[in-house]
Formats: structure tokens, C-alpha cells, sequence
């Protein structure tokens, strides 16, 4: 008989003996990418989650985020390269496609000031030919130095970070591995706003496809996308592989947040629902009503606190704590 898969409802972690004064002491810091953020948490990059002034937030608050790509990518995401120079946002982090749009977009953008430092990929099935061609693209274009117009002397160039996904296999993982991204999106499926696998039959349970794809060792940082609902799922997420943990319900049901609130709830779109395309073509979404509470900053700082007990039972005073944690299916 089969094993049961890992999800994080059939995962628990094993308490370790800890010598930690306090858990306020407990370091929730991330090293990803050359970069130091606040915590090993993500909003998800979708257009009831984040928005403008959502993404100014996260960057003065040195949180790592992904702007979305919805609406008319090319119009929308020079518009946010805009805001950015404008509002003086340090870190530019933008979501592309796969087709023309996306292109032009990213042309349109590749000069010194606009040039973000991360790029993702973003789409629903990352194990395609489409995407090994925008990796390539996105290779290509930044490749050049980038000229100081007033100066007339060279830059430091700046190359952008690449994410891509999402991917729930092995073989996705590696084949984006493999094309030279720097970090991959791992889950497909498991969202509490996707229907992909009912609508589709395709799923893996986020767990399962983070440590199957962890177990490869080819070090490039995995973010576990979908299906946490408690933040002790981030810690069974990092123990098993992850190094981020993505979320849209969590901060969509923000006060702050763009998600529309109708009747006192948010209205948290999956991003293929037929509310957030209005057509009723290739629908893998659905629209859910969530609790209005909190501020971004008070959920983070809610996060924070979870994660800073997490690593007190792990034995250890950061993030570091989990590589050691042993893990249960129960």
C-alpha cells in the first residue's frame, strides 16, 4: 500500500530541548537571494493580496514581496516601475508572463533606474516550453551593462533575480533548475481559492512536492506556495525543505489589502476565478469570503510572534533551528 502523502495537516514536528531565554529573542530573519528580509513569508502575488501601496509597506519594512501581474501587463507593471521611482520603493520585485505582452513590458523597463531586482515568472503550470523560452529572455535582455546616461560611465550592472513556477514535481523543480532561475515556486493546486485539481485532476499536496524537490540538494531556494491555513504550517514547510512560504488568505483578508470588502467580509479572487477574469474561459478559481481583520502590519507582526514560538520548540534561537527538527506523519 501506498504511503499517504505529506501535507501539513499529516505532518507534525517533533519538540526539541531549548535553552532560549525568551522567544522574543528568536530570530525570524531570512537570507534569500543576496538579501536579508524580516521573515521566510511572502504574499502572494495576486491582485486581491498586494497592491502599490501594500508593496511600499513591505520594502521599508524589509519584507520580501512579489508585485502581481494582472490587468494589462505592459500599461499595469510600467505603471508600478513608475510608482517605484516616484515613491522611492527600494525593492522592485514584479511578476511576468510568458507571452508578447510580458516581452514588451520587460523591454520597456530594462534601463538602469527601472530595472527591478526580482523577477517571477508566473503561471500556473511552470513545467513548460514557455517558460525555458522567458527564462532565456529575460537572460538575454538584462545581459548587457547598464550606462549612467549623465555620466556617460559605467554601472555596476544589475542583473534581476529570477523566480519561476509553479511546479509540484521533481522534474518541474530541476527543469527550472536547470534553465538557471534562482528560486523556484513550488505547488500546484493547493490554494484555498484554486480548483485546479478538481476542475483538472492534477494536485500534490504543497508538503509532498517541497520535500520531494528539497530532497534533490541542488540548493536553489524552494517557496512553498499554497495550502498553509496556520502559521505552524511555515514551520513544517521550512522544516521539509522550504526557504519562503507564500500566502494570499492571510493578508488578503487584511483591512489594507486590495480585496473589495462586501459586507463587512473580503472578497479574496483566485486569480482564474470567473469574478477576477470576468469570462467564463479556462476557470481554476473560486471566490471566497474571509473575516476582515488586521493590518498588514499587525498580521506580520502575528506571523513573527508564531514563528518566534516555532523556533523556541525547535531548540535553537533562528531559522536555522528547523534543519534539525524531526518530523511525524500522523
Amino acid at each position: 500500500m501506498k504511503d499517504f502523502l505529506l501535507s501539513y495537516d499529516s505532518v507534525c514536528l517533533r519538540p526539541k530541548y531549548s535553552e532560549l531565554t525568551s522567544r522574543n529573542d528568536a530570530d525570524v530573519t531570512v537570507n534569500f537571494l543576496g538579501h536579508k528580509f524580516s521573515l521566510p513569508v511572502v504574499p502572494a502575488n495576486m491582485k486581491d493580496v498586494i497592491s502599490y501601496e501594500n508593496a511600499k509597506f513591505l520594502s521599508e519594512t524589509n519584507h520580501f514581496y512579489i508585485m502581481h501581474r494582472f490587468n494589462d501587463a505592459n500599461v499595469f507593471s510600467k505603471s508600478f516601475s513608475d510608482y517605484c521611482l516616484v515613491n522611492d520603493v527600494k525593492l522592485k520585485s514584479i511578476s511576468v508572463g510568458v507571452n508578447d505582452d510580458s516581452k514588451s513590458h520587460l523591454s520597456s523597463i530594462r534601463d538602469y533606474s527601472m530595472t527591478p531586482q526580482f523577477i517571477t515568472i508566473d503561471v500556473a503550470h511552470g513545467h513548460h516550453s514557455k517558460v525555458r523560452d522567458m527564462v532565456k529572455f529575460i537572460q538575454d535582455i538584462f545581459k548587457p551593462l547598464n550606462y549612467d546616461k549623465d555620466e556617460m560611465m559605467l554601472c555596476k550592472p544589475r542583473y534581476p533575480k529570477i523566480i519561476a513556477g509553479n511546479v509540484a514535481t521533481v522534474d518541474g523543480y530541476k527543469f527550472l533548475c536547470d534553465l538557471g532561475v534562482d528560486a523556484v515556486k513550488v505547488g500546484i493546486g493547493g490554494g484555498s481559492i484554486c480548483t485546479t485539481r478538481y476542475k483538472t485532476g492534477f494536485h500534490l499536496p504543497t508538503l509532498q512536492s517541497v520535500y520531494e524537490c528539497a530532497a534533490l540538494g541542488l540548493d536553489i531556494p524552494i517557496i512553498a506556495d499554497g495550502g498553509a491555513k496556520h502559521y505552524g504550517d511555515i514551520a513544517k514547510a521550512l522544516t521539509l525543505g522550504a526557504t519562503m512560504v507564500m500566502s494570499g488568505g492571510w493578508f488578503a483578508s487584511c483591512i489594507d489589502s486590495p480585496a473589495k470588502i462586501i459586507d463587512g467580509k473580503k472578497m479574496y479572487r483566485g486569480s482564474t476565478s470567473y469574478e477576477a477574469k470576468g469570462e467564463h474561459k479556462h476557470i481554476e478559481g473560486r471566490t471566497l469570503e474571509l473575516e476582515e481583520g488586521f493590518i498588514y502590519e499587525e498580521r506580520l507582526l502575528e506571523i513573527k510572534q508564531a514563528l518566534q514560538s516555532s523556533i523556541s520548540y525547535a531548540g535553537g534561537k533562528d531559522l536555522s533551528a528547523f534543519n534539525s527538527v524531526k518530523w511525524e506523519r500522523i
